[in-house]
């Protein structure tokens, strides 16, 4: 396991800043030091009024697994539920956040790390990436507000399709669909991204501002979602032990 100082990278240079998510032996997904680092890279670029555009991207070969289901499996009810709870906070909080945000998907994306990418303002993906909703094949819903985002940015029918048929998403429906605005070979993505955030950087910060709040009202509803990370948590938490519940895990990790 990463320590909390590691697993998520934040990097300033003047008004830009990347965020990297730093776990690329555990496909990038989230264990307990991994979302208290996310939380705390949250409060320091709420704080500093420097850095206008905020990219988000993966270390390796993936973007993110998601939630690390080994981890959530060590864990009782309770502690569960809270951790989906502090989840679903994370994805509103990096929607709300004040600054412009770019998701530069760096490869594969699962369930809930697909939300967390999906939340940003733009988004461009290699060419290497998919998106995987498989929580209905072990018995639960997407959670992290995901059914809110996916609703906000194809409809809820085809949100809800994706979601119970488990499906995969590759470049060419992620373009047709809006989930990126370009679909661009690996070793080009960085360049790609650099010059969308040029862009970015290069119209007035109050009118990118502005243009934000606005969406903000007539984006996800966060609030009718609220319940989505308890009812994740208790269909996790409450698999039967019968079931042999660490191989269930373990099949989760791999379907996902």
């Amino acid at each position: 396991m990463n320590g909390p100082d590691d697993s998520v990278t934040l990097r300033r240079d003047g008004r830009l800043a990347s965020v990297i998510l730093n776990r690329p032996a555990r496909r990038n997904s989230f264990d307990l030091a991994m979302l208290g680092r996310f939380e705390e890279v949250l409060h320091e670029l709420g704080r500093d009024s420097r850095v206008e555009v905020v990219v988000l991207t993966g270390a390796g070969t993936e973007f993110c697994g998601g939630t690390d289901l080994d981890a959530l499996a060590t864990l009782d009810v309770a502690t569960t539920m809270h951790v989906q709870r502090r989840t679903a906070e994370l994805v509103e909080r990096w929607y709300r956040l004040e600054q412009t945000t770019v998701t530069a998907f760096n490869g594969p994306a699962s369930g809930a790390g697909a939300v967390l990418g999906l939340a940003s303002d733009l988004r461009v993906a290699a060419d290497t990436c998919f998106f995987t909703f498989p929580e209905v094949t072990f018995g639960a819903p997407l959670t992290w507000s995901g059914m809110a985002i996916l609703a906000d940015l194809v409809g809820a029918d085809r949100a809800k399709r994706w979601l119970l048929l488990g499906d995969r998403i590759e470049p060419a429906g992620m373009l047709r669909y809006d989930l990126v605005t370009d679909v661009v070979p690996a070793e080009r993505l960085a360049v790609t991204a650099a010059v969308l955030t040029d862009r970015l950087l290069g119209v007035s910060p109050v009118g990118r501002s502005m243009i934000k709040r606005a969406a903000r009202l007539a984006g996800p509803r966060f609030e009718a979602s609220a319940t989505d990370s308890y009812l994740g948590a208790l269909s996790l938490a409450l698999l039967p032990a019968g079931e042999n519940g660490h191989e269930v895990v373990t099949h989760r990790r791999a379907a996902g």
